[in-house]
């Protein structure tokens, strides 16, 4: 069974139609897939619907609607890994490494430790998709 680990760039996708939202459905409807995401995946996801809001790309009951798909979602659909300090810890190399900004290199650093798990990374991140294949992990950017 494959899992899939979304970063924010592209869970944004499944709950906004914008570019790469066709793929992210498409690995979405994957029966046999699972689907992780961090902790910090989810205040993102909120920050990221708020910039919209504020931005007026989408509206109050748009935003409304967003967020009570995403809490059920994450109820039913995603094994949410915790951040821990090992992770903040393994994010300092990955910064350097990388040079990668704080946020995508604790997706990373949460992501690493899934690597006997053979998962796959789903980020719309250019930085963070390239630093995950350069770990020798599989990527899909949408």
């Amino acid at each position: 069974m494959p899992l899939y680990f979304f970063d924010t760039s592209a869970l944004v996708k499944r709950y906004h139609i914008e570019i790469g939202s066709e793929k992210v459905d498409e690995i979405f409807n994957n029966l046999a897939g699972s689907f992780a995401i961090a902790s910090i995946t989810i205040a993102e996801f909120v920050s990221a619907f708020a910039r919209k809001l504020r931005e007026v790309v989408i509206s109050e009951d748009d935003f409304r609607a967003c967020l009570s798909e995403f809490s059920k979602d994450i109820i039913s659909s995603f094994w949410i890994i915790d951040l821990e300090r090992s992770h903040i810890n393994k994010s300092i190399p990955l910064i350097i490494k990388h040079n990668m900004r704080t946020l995508d290199s604790l997706q990373l650093s949460v992501f690493l430790n899934l690597s006997s798990i053979n998962p796959t990374m789903v980020t719309s991140d250019e930085v963070l998709f390239t630093a995950t294949l350069k770990e020798g992990l599989q990527a899909i950017k949408p």
